[in-house]
């Protein structure tokens, strides 16, 4: 019986858009409209190392880590 409910609890986790939200893809234009930045500025970041985004022939394609690192970049070129 114990089984059955550490099965249910795991498919209820897998479903939950936590998860969901993880697969979740932007493009460039995406990314630079959310921040309010040129595509330019995150291909001179591409080119610099901090993002190394998927292709897709010749799209761009971020994740969720890419956004992130995208945002803490920002971050520090801009103090608050």
């Amino acid at each position: 019986m114990a089984s059955a409910a550490k099965h249910s609890t795991r498919d209820q986790t897998l479903d939950s858009p936590a998860v969901d939200q993880q697969a979740t893809t932007f493009s460039i234009s995406d990314l630079a409209r959310e921040f309010h930045i040129t595509p330019r500025t995150i291909r001179f970041y591409e080119d610099q190392g901090l993002l190394s985004p998927m292709r897709e022939g010749r799209t761009r394609v971020f994740t969720r880590r890419h956004r992130t690192r995208l945002k803490l970049a920002l971050r520090g070129k801009h103090p608050r």
